[in-house]
């Protein structure tokens, strides 16, 4: 086999496709991410797209939910990192609201729930990444005595998702009300638990 054809050197080229896909999505919104702009970017002819990936669409599917799976995973893999609920969720909500509005990760979410009214496959595929968050938060919520571990983790992702989208209308709101209330609620549970 030779070298341009190893199975290293496709994974290389397939992964630097769908980073650029990835980079532009943010940048052009998602309509405007074809194959000869992503194939521009990666440094590939554009037929090399379409032997790595199939289609335009498909390649947009893979590139934002797997950079919103890494987007959510890395931060509450941080927050869950922490023994108490509370300070888990307050972490969690920091690093979150760490992030510029403009930030490219987060434009990507935008664009990306954007279309998924559109597309059916990439509105399954998010709504399967949210479920999958929502289970691991309230799995580790369970863990740690909290009374209501479902209710918190579904309080908690829908509120990250309506301040997300709020902080990127409105970039001077804070944080820290709503780190209040949901802190809260975080300890009413574990009191409520008897813990």
């Amino acid at each position: 086999m030779s070298e341009s054809t190893s199975p290293s050197r496709r994974t290389d080229t397939r992964e630097k496709i769908i980073e650029a896909a990835a980079s532009l999505i943010p940048e052009l919104g998602w309509g405007d991410v074809s194959s000869r702009r992503v194939a521009e970017r990666a440094g590939v002819n554009t037929g090399v797209i379409h032997y790595h990936v199939g289609s335009i669409g498909e390649l947009r599917r893979i590139a934002a939910v797997r950079k919103i799976r890494t987007f959510f995973l890395d931060r509450i893999g941080e927050a869950v990192a922490q023994e108490d609920p509370a300070v888990a969720v307050e972490t969690m909500l920091r690093a979150l609201s760490a992030n510029d509005p403009r930030d490219p990760e987060l434009l990507l979410l935008h664009e990306s729930l954007v279309a998924a009214s559109r597309d059916d496959e990439l509105r399954a595929e998010i709504a399967g990444l949210l479920a999958e968050l929502r289970q691991r938060l309230c799995d580790w919520f369970a863990e740690r005595g909290v009374a209501r571990p479902l209710t918190v983790a579904v309080t908690l992702t829908a509120a990250i998702d309506g301040y997300l989208l709020q902080r990127s209308l409105d970039p001077s709101l804070e944080p820290g009300p709503l780190i209040e209330g949901l802190v809260g609620l975080v300890r009413q549970q574990l009191a409520a638990d008897g813990s």
